[in-house]
Formats: structure tokens, sequence, C-alpha cells
């Protein structure tokens, strides 16, 4: 029988031994997830100077990953560096690549926003990086660019230990319509691996993971036999400190203390250490950790700040355009870091978006598009790249009614009320209830008229959303040949430098 000893010292690191000690083997894991090119640190509503006291920053990360690599550590991170800033929207993965050679990582895994481009751009990525790529459940055709850069899973030792680390990607990421490459179930995938790596003597399993914490959870449920999962997707922050804006404890401790689940937010804010230390079985026999704020205690690298400043430099011409501003700020769900039901900022542009198209039924956009609020006073066009940094073309489609209610409920099928949900639609023109647990979706109106259940509504979406994307079903759609980001910057414009924040 395990028994279960629980201390925290001094409110940061929390300890836990589960059995007396045989002869041991401690691991350190170091992970990241979802840095979304992040490259300066941030708050909610913009990017802030190298200096500041905002969290994270590459140049910050880079040191403090350096100064954690030792010969028992394992620095990981669990996907997504794609997407989410001006620098990435701008100049794409060229201003990444120098810092994160600079990052001392042993294996990462790809998260949905590595393909939101073009796959060339992945590929060209990886190839000159050549870090080691971990995704068990992304099926590639032998003959594709990508096929010899990604593994199911690798096998590395630590002081004679071997460990495995399986990678696996949300099914809801869209591979560009490619046919030689699909994304395949995530459990089938585990199972496989799991078996694979046994059979070498691996009895240590690490799964990197971009499938979000609820399905984390899940995924420790059915395979116990995973020591650890760094987590990403869902950009949940686990940590120690009493503070409720957290997702929970770190880490968060399923099958009876057998597997430990751990993520560290978004865009290098924090970041995770965990140690654990393993029996000769591969048993857990204790671990202790928490997240790590970037903060001013951790110093610049100098060498990523001159990378940084440089690709600043690149870009602040684009960057500088005024386009408007805003008498108060415009950010998310109140008390959050991302939109829920109620967001200010989704409602905020579904409606701009809308009033660029007024003939139309109405705006459906996914919350996971929108990655900041907007400050008040003038607005430059950094500030809207940073809250909506993709490339996706505005497009129409047409829904009936009974098809639109069956697409509302796609965006609240995973719908959780403490963890971001992406799919969730933020909407113009239409108003609907849906049941938290049932997930069921009634009394939509749009434009103040209850729906006709086999009438068809024209709306304006995302070509990511018409294309697959969050796992929506795929839907013909007519091309506006204007992309979602320029069609807000030019209604902002014409508003003539001011808006009323309220409706």
């Amino acid at each position: 029988m395990r028994r279960l000893f629980f201390l925290i010292i001094a409110g940061i690191l929390s300890c836990y031994v589960l059995n007396k000690p045989t002869d041991t083997f401690t691991l350190n894991l170091i992970h990241t997830n979802d840095l979304h090119a992040h490259l300066l640190p941030f708050d909610n509503l913009h990017d802030c100077a190298l200096e500041s006291d905002c969290l994270g920053g590459f140049a910050r990360l880079i040191s403090f990953l350096q100064q954690e690599k030792t010969s028992n550590s394992l620095i990981l991170d669990a996907g997504d560096r794609f997407t989410g800033t001006s620098f990435y929207t701008l100049t794409k993965s060229k201003s990444l690549l120098p810092l994160f050679k600079e990052m001392p990582y042993d294996v990462i895994t790809l998260g949905n926003h590595e393909f939101d481009d073009n796959l060339p751009e992945t590929i060209a990525f990886l190839q000159k990086w050549g870090i080691p790529v971990v995704v068990a459940n992304l099926k590639i055709a032998r003959e594709e660019p990508l096929f010899p850069l990604i593994k199911n899973s690798v096998i590395l030792e630590k002081e004679g230990r071997k460990i495995g680390i399986i990678g696996v990607l949300t099914q809801e990421t869209a591979v560009l319509d490619n046919r030689n490459i699909s994304v395949d179930d995530i459990y089938q995938s585990i199972s496989r691996e799991i078996h694979s790596l046994e059979k070498q003597g691996v009895n240590i399993i690490v799964v990197l993971s971009h499938i979000g914490l609820e399905a984390d959870k899940q995924l420790a449920q059915a395979f116990p036999q995973i020591d650890v999962i760094v987590g990403g997707h869902s950009h949940s922050l686990l940590n120690n400190n009493e503070d409720n804006l957290f997702d929970g404890p770190y880490p968060m401790i399923e099958n009876q203390g057998r597997t430990l689940i751990v993520t560290a937010g978004i865009g290098g804010q924090f970041v995770g250490r965990l140690q654990v230390r393993f029996d000769e079985k591969g048993d857990i026999v204790q671990y202790q950790g928490n997240t790590i704020p970037m903060n001013q205690e951790v110093p610049n690298n100098s060498q990523a700040v001159k990378l940084i400043e440089n690709a600043q430099k690149e870009i602040d011409s684009i960057l500088s355009e005024e386009i408007g501003i805003l008498d108060q700020p415009m950010g998310f769900t109140e008390g959050k870091n991302y939109c829920d039901k109620d967001c200010p900022i989704g409602k905020y542009l579904a409606r701009i978006l809308h009033e660029a198209y007024p003939m139309l039924d109405g705006v459906l956009l996914n919350s996971g598009s929108i990655r900041r609020g907007l400050p008040s006073g003038i607005l430059h066009y950094q500030n809207l790249i940073e809250v909506f940094p993709f490339d996706n073309e505005a497009v129409l489609i047409q829904l009936t009614g009974r098809e639109l209610k069956k697409f509302l409920e796609h965006g609240v099928s995973d719908y959780h009320s403490d963890m971001k949900t992406n799919a969730l639609l933020q909407t113009s023109g239409i108003c609907y209830d849906f049941s938290v647990r049932d997930k069921r979706v009634s009394n939509i109106f749009i434009k103040d008229q209850a729906v006709d259940l086999d009438k068809k509504y024209t709306f304006l979406i995302s070509s990511y959303l018409a294309n697959g994307g969050d796992g929506y079903p795929r839907i013909p759609y007519q091309n506006t040949n204007t992309g979602v980001r320029e069609i807000l910057k030019k209604e902002i414009k014409k508003m003539k430098f001011k808006d009323k924040t309220n409706g």
C-alpha cells in the first residue's frame, strides 16, 4: 500500500513522498508550452519593453533554460511556437529561428499552430533548427518532406535509465488539405507507442501533449503507465501559490500519484520545473515543483536581446501606423486571459466585421483566434496584429437554421467554465442560449427573429473555420479576397479614430 505525505515549502514548492525510496533515480523536467512568438515580455493587452515588469520574453526564457540545463535534466516544449505576435505575422519563423536555436531543448512536440500557414514554413523551420520532434498521432506519407523530421517517440538515457518520450497533437488541427498528412486517434497512437517502448525496456514514460488540460486528465486515466504528461494547447497555468487565477495545483495528480500532469500557461510568462524521483521499477516515489515566473529576477540573455532588437527594427515601420482610438480598454472575459461567453473584445471584433458586411445575417468568430485585448488611447497596427495575428481570409458561407444550430453546438461541445475553449464562437447578429450540462443550443435569434430551421442564412467566418479548423465541419465558401485583419483595420479607420466601446 502506497502512502502519501503532503508538504508545502514556503508556499511555492510542493513536495510529495509516495513510498520509501530504494534504488532511485531523480529526473528534472523543465518545460514550456504555447510560446506563440512572444519574443517580448507582455501582459494581456500589449507587449512590453525588455526591462519591464511584465512577465516573459525570450531573452529571460533563454537565460533561464540555459541555467537549468544539467546532466539529469530534460528540457521539453509542448507545442505552438508560431502565431501570436507581430513578429511571426510579419516575418514568419525568420525572427524565431535564431532565438529557438539558443534554447537548449531536448525534445519538442508540435502544436496546431505550427500548421497555420503552409507546410514549407514548418518544414524549413524544423530542418534549420534540427531539434528532435515527436508526434505519435501525425500520420505522414514517406514521400512527404515532413516525414523524416517527425518521430512517434524517442528514448533518451539519463544515468543509465531509459526515458521514453511520446508526442501527441490535438485532432482539431487543420493540416492544409494535404492528403498525405493526417491527424490520427490519440488513444490508439499512445497505446501503440507505450507498448513499443515497454518492449524496449523503458519503464519511465513522459508524454508531450498538445491536447489541453481536460483531455490530459482523461489521457492519464486511460493510461496509468504514463508517469508525466507535459501539456499545452489550453494555455492552462498550474501553480501552488495562493491565487485563484491559476487553473490548479502543480502538478495535478492522477491515478493516486502514478501520473503527474504539468503545464505552464502561455507565452513563456512561466516555466515549469518538476523534479521526480523514480524507483528501479520506474514508479514515482517523490516529486516536487512549481511554475516559475519569468519576471525581472530572471536576467536577460545578452545575445537574445540583440536578436530581439534586430527583429524589432525590421517590423517597426509597419507596426507604428495609427489606425484608431479607444476610449477604454477592450479585454477578455473578466478575470480570465481568454474569451469566454461574455467577452468584450470578441463582441467588439465580431461587430466591426459585421459593420463591413451589413447585408449578412451575422458573423461567427472562433474564440481561439482572439489572442489579446486592446488598450485605451491611440491604436496602432501592432495592437491589431496582436489581437488577431492570423492571416485568415474572410469568407462567406450559407447555413440553414438547422445547420447553424449544429455549428453553434460544436462550438460549445467541449465547453468548460474554467477552461479556454477555442471553438466557442463570438458572434454578431446572432444570440442563443446553451446548456453547460448537456451542450445543447436553444432559442437562436438572428436580427431579433427566431431562426427558421429550414431557411438559409449567410455568415462571414474565417477561412480557418471553413476549412475545418477547431474541429468544425468543412463548408463550401465564397472568397472575399480580403483578410479578416485587413477588414478590421479598414473599419476601425472608418470610425474616424473614435469608437464608443459599448454595444
